[in-house]
């Protein structure tokens, strides 16, 4: 019984690695065919398709020039999805969900493992001690059932970042559509043919996640880097050298003050959340000991989000690139704090005097 369900979850582990690593290798083979290699070694597109693999699962790379630990945040939407279509067989299987999740998890890291290992070429490997680390942990996280009604406030908490993330990528959208002409320049130096500008555009669309977080994070006053020394945010914008590619046309050029004062947002995110939170009549202790649970949660997901969005671009003149996490974290804690004052414990005092009088 034991052997039958650890087969079953190994199957299904070894099913979800390929529906991610297939299609990977497909656009890698058809990549290099296209582009006219000369070598006529096929275990090029092999070897860059476990690369692909491993960074659709934020794992970073170690690169002859430098690393890469910037990696893009929507890609991992796909591997999820893969390994969730396994979890109903190996539920059976197990006929415990705990079980079959740490299992089923367990073997996915281990097939990562293995490509991580036999990927290895020429100084370019993907981390080996995160590989497993990651891959069980996005797995585990793929499996999780949501119960939306226990965590109402951290679910809606979610829901407003993603509205702002959203709307931070169409101010993104509209900076790129002002600066048109350098971007169609950067596109026409690139001149990558019609199979490289496609795949830099799905490059760009993946890394789309960072470039809205970075620009909500220049919009809302806190800045974002580019670069060591670099400093972008309303009131001070240094740059230094800056790859061509197409997205890098939106950078800010010019100083705009008048963001400086939209650090208000986060307040106003935080006073909407915990009105949808003060819905009824709650004690002061209640809601203390409810904000400090959900304000946990949130900030923990928020952290994650920051950390795995920035980092190393290639080279070390590229380092750090987006946001700044722990100072992005900061900002929003402090924002998080002032509003529960001004939004719980004012009006609790209040309540308190107009009562005693």
């Amino acid at each position: 019984m034991v052997a039958s369900a650890l087969g079953v979850s190994f199957r299904q582990a070894f099913r979800s690695v390929s529906l991610t690593l297939f299609p990977l290798a497909f656009i890698a083979l058809f990549t290099w065919a296209s582009a006219g290699s000369t070598s006529g070694n096929t275990s090029d597109p092999v070897r860059a398709s476990a690369w692909l693999f491993l960074g659709a699962h934020l794992i970073p790379f170690a690169l002859p020039a430098g690393k890469l630990t910037v990696l893009p945040l929507l890609a991992v939407i796909y591997p999820m999805w893969a390994i969730r279509r396994g979890l109903p067989t190996v539920e059976v299987a197990f006929n415990k969900l705990n079980g079959a999740r740490l299992v089923y998890a367990f073997w996915y890291a281990l097939l990562s493992e293995f490509l991580a290992v036999a990927s290895i070429h020429h100084g370019v490997s993907a981390n080996l001690y995160l590989t497993p680390v990651m891959t069980f942990l996005i797995a585990m996280i793929a499996t999780l059932k949501f119960d939306r009604t226990r965590n109402r406030a951290f679910y809606f908490a979610l829901y407003l970042f993603a509205i702002a993330v959203g709307c931070a990528a169409l101010a993104f959208a509209l900076s790129l559509y002002g600066h048109w002409s350098d971007l169609k320049s950067i596109s026409v130096v690139l001149g990558g043919g019609v199979v490289g500008g496609i795949l830099l555009t799905l490059l760009q669309i993946l890394y789309l996640p960072n470039i809205a977080l970075a620009t909500l994070s220049y919009i809302t006053g806190i800045g974002f880097s580019f670069g060591p020394h670099s400093t972008i945010n309303a009131l001070h914008v240094t740059l230094g050298q800056v790859p061509a590619l197409p997205f890098v046309s939106a950078l800010p050029t010019g100083i705009h003050k008048e963001l400086n004062y939209a650090i208000a947002f986060w307040g106003l995110f935080f006073i909407a959340l915990f009105i949808f939170m003060q819905r009824g009549e709650r004690s002061v202790l209640r809601s203390t000991r409810d904000l400090f649970a959900q304000g946990l949660r949130f900030f923990i997901v928020i952290a994650a989000i920051a950390y795995f969005s920035a980092g190393e671009l290639l080279t070390g003149s590229l380092n750090p690139v987006g946001v700044i996490w722990w100072r992005f974290v900061a900002y929003l804690v402090t924002a998080y704090i002032s509003a529960s004052i001004v939004a719980i414990y004012i009006p609790a005092l209040l309540r308190r005097a107009l009562h005693r009088g």
